[in-house]
C-alpha cells in the first residue's frame, strides 16, 4: 500500500500534489477519471445562514481530486461513481 501525503487541500489533492505523486503515470490517471467528480477550490463557499460566498482560509486550489479515487487509481480499482 501506498503511503500519500496529506491533501494540501481541504477538498483533496491539488495538480502539483498529483504530479509528484503519480510522475509519468499522470496521464493515465487523468483517463481513469474521465467523468468522476472533482471538486473545485477557490477560496470560498457559500453560508446560506450569513448569505453569500465566505472565505474557506483554504486555497483557491483550482480543480482538485479526491483522496477515495486517488487511492482507488493507485490500488488497481475501478472508479467508485
Amino acid at each position: 500500500m501506498i503511503t500519500l501525503p496529506e491533501p494540501d487541500c481541504r477538498y483533496g489533492y491539488t495538480i502539483d500534489q498529483l504530479t509528484a505523486v503519480l510522475g509519468d503515470r499522470l496521464d493515465d490517471f487523468y483517463q481513469w477519471m474521465r467523468g468522476q467528480t472533482v471538486s473545485l477550490c477557490n477560496g470560498s463557499e457559500h453560508n446560506p445562514e450569513r448569505g453569500g460566498q465566505w472565505p474557506t482560509g483554504c486555497g483557491p486550489h483550482g480543480t482538485v481530486v479526491y483522496r477515495s479515487d486517488l487511492r482507488q487509481f493507485l490500488a488497481g480499482r475501478r472508479p467508485l461513481d
